[in-house]
């Protein structure tokens, strides 16, 4: 196959989701990509948009030796950091984009974004503000500057920054979420729970997506990582292969796809469940001990979103009935207009506690290299899944 058509089959493969396949395909011939920018760069681009983060890497930048003022290398390269937790690298490309393009939109986007996930907050604002005056009809930058316009409890302007994308997508979920997070920041309501621990881990497993190794592993995770002795509790369509310390139960209610089914676990009532729990998504690693999540207080915790507006249900604290508003309003209808349920939480529960920073932390975003250490759980979103051992530190610790 020469080097065009199988460019073009990777391209295919990537359309009909066969990942695998496309980066079989590119790496069957990338011995032969000649020595020369263009060329360089384009497999590097096709590799990057499958998520094969190695031969991304090495393609752009060979094509940036050959090419050094070529923004569009800054630019993906500083992508390549930022999906790596390589943010400081990511800033000066991303910078160094700005300077050979500075009416660029995207990069000036993105030097916020990085800002924003260093935790240089008063940085990241002004740089957004640039993004927004370079297209002001872009959605994007609105968004971004009302998450970090949020983050420093500058409703009124976070407010501004949100209507603005609403004007501009009337339908956009986003700016819906924000404004809902600022009126419950703004009440000031705390929703208390009682002065008790959780003892019980609840997860849920629907479909064949993840395999009972998964919630097995889970499962001695989380007793390896904890001083008390826990209750494991496995929602599932599928038993088979659940090792004798999970306990099986059924799907909380009937006709709900993947994810959707996390909303019914705020229903009243919970077969055999009550009080306190922590859920977990399957495809998390645990780093250190539970405890602090267990004995946690507030009534619903949540992980914050460092991506856009709004939660992460990867890891989520609850007492059994105290939420039923997620649950009995959901509909649907409502499932139509939004991508998963964490922006349904998000939206009927926005004044939820979130936990503390650094506790829960996305894989790509803040722990490709490795967890920081104050992290408890590393969650997964995507590609890669913690079966593909991305890094090796997930051998040790994912067993």
């Amino acid at each position: 196959m020469d080097l065009r058509a199988a460019f073009e089959q990777a391209l295919a493969l990537d359309e009909t989701g066969d990942i695998a396949a496309a980066v079989a395909c590119l790496d069957g011939v990338i011995e032969a990509i000649p020595e020369r920018a263009a060329e360089l760069k384009f497999a590097g681009q096709l590799y990057q948009r499958l998520g094969a983060d190695r031969q991304s890497l090495a393609l752009l930048s060979r094509a940036l030796i050959l090419a050094p003022d070529d923004p569009s290398l800054h630019l993906c390269l500083g992508y390549h950091y930022v999906d790596n937790a390589g943010h400081e690298r990511a800033l000066g490309f991303f910078r160094r984009h700005l300077e050979l393009s500075p009416a660029s939109q995207i990069g000036q986007l993105y030097l916020g974004r990085t800002l924003d996930w260093l935790g240089r907050l008063d940085e990241a604002e002004p740089a957004l503000e640039r993004a927004v005056m370079l297209d002001p009809t872009a959605i994007e930058p609105y968004l971004q500057l009302g998450r970090v316009r949020l983050r420093r409890e500058k409703f009124e302007a976070a407010a501004e920054a949100f209507t603005t994308a609403d004007r501009l997508d009337p339908s956009n979920v986003l700016a819906e979420i924000g404004h809902r997070r600022i009126a419950a920041l703004n009440a000031s309501r705390r929703r208390t729970s009682p002065p008790r621990s959780a003892s019980t881990i609840v997860c849920v497993k629907a479909g064949s997506k993840y395999g009972p190794d998964y919630v097995n592993r889970l499962a001695a995770m989380a007793r390896r990582n904890t001083s008390r002795s826990l209750r494991v509790i496995c929602f599932t369509d599928d038993a088979t292969g659940l090792t004798g310390d999970v306990e099986a139960r059924p799907l909380p209610a009937d006709g709900l796809a993947g994810w959707w089914n996390k909303v019914a676990l705020f229903r009243e009532t919970l077969p055999g469940v009550s009080g306190r729990v922590l859920y977990l998504d399957l495809d998390v690693v645990i780093t250190d001990s539970l405890d602090p999540l267990l004995d946690h207080p507030g009534d619903l915790v949540v992980m914050d979103n460092d991506y856009v507006p709004g939660f992460n249900s990867s890891v989520m604290l609850f007492e059994v009935g105290a939420r039923a508003e997620i649950w009995n309003t959901f509909s649907p209808a409502a499932a139509a207009r939004i991508d998963g349920d964490q922006d349904w939480v998000a939206l009927t529960a926005p004044d939820a506690e979130l936990w503390p920073d650094g506790w829960c932390v996305p894989y790509r975003l803040r722990a490709a290299i490795a967890p920081p250490a104050e992290t408890k759980v590393v969650v997964f979103s995507g590609r890669p899944n913690p079966d593909e051992y991305p890094a090796d530190w997930i051998r040790t610790l994912w067993r």
